[in-house]
C-alpha cells in the first residue's frame, strides 16, 4: 500500500489533486525549476484540459495564494505551446486548453520560436483588472511564481 502526503492547500478536481507546497512561498523560478519543486513535492505542474478545468485552476489559485501586496501570482503549467501551430499541448502528448489568454497573448510566429513555456497570471480576488489568464514565454525565463502542483487521485 502507497500513501501520499501533501503539505500545504489542496483540493481534488475530477481525478487530480491540485496543491500548493505553500500558497504563500514565491519563487523566481523557471519552468524546470518549477517541474523539479512540484517532483520533490511529490507531484509535478498541472496542465490544463479544457475551459472547465481552467476556471477550477484559476478559481482555486485566485482564492488560495496568499497575495500580501503583490497584484498578481503566476504559476507553471505542465503544458507546452507550439508556436507555429499555434496549438497546446499537455505533458502526456494529448491536446490542452488554448483559451483565456492574458491580453495580446499568445506570441507566435516569426521571433517567438522559443516561446513554448506556458503560465497564468493571477490576480487577488479584490482586483478588478482584467490583465490576467495564459501566456506563453521561453521554459528558461524565471518568474516570481506561487507554484501549484498535481498528482493523480490514488
Amino acid at each position: 500500500m502507497h500513501f501520499l502526503f501533501l503539505t500545504g492547500n489542496g483540493m481534488v478536481y475530477q481525478n487530480l489533486i491540485l496543491w500548493f507546497p505553500d500558497a504563500a512561498d514565491r519563487r523566481y523560478i523557471n519552468r524546470n525549476k518549477a517541474s523539479e519543486y512540484c517532483i520533490d513535492n511529490g507531484g509535478r505542474l498541472v496542465d490544463i484540459v479544457d475551459k472547465a478545468m481552467y476556471d477550477v485552476v484559476y478559481n482555486y489559485c485566485r482564492h488560495t495564494i496568499v497575495f500580501g501586496s503583490n497584484t498578481r501570482a503566476g504559476i507553471w503549467l505542465g503544458s507546452s505551446y507550439n508556436t507555429t501551430t499555434d496549438t497546446v499541448t499537455q505533458s502526456n502528448g494529448k491536446p490542452g486548453y488554448h483559451g483565456d489568454w492574458y491580453p495580446s497573448y499568445p506570441y507566435r510566429g516569426s521571433g517567438f520560436e522559443t516561446s513554448t513555456g506556458l503560465l497564468i497570471y493571477i490576480r487577488p480576488p479584490s482586483s478588478t483588472s482584467t490583465w490576467y489568464g495564459m501566456f506563453n514565454d521561453p521554459p528558461t525565463v524565471g518568474y516570481t511564481v506561487a507554484q501549484l502542483c498535481s498528482t493523480n487521485l490514488i
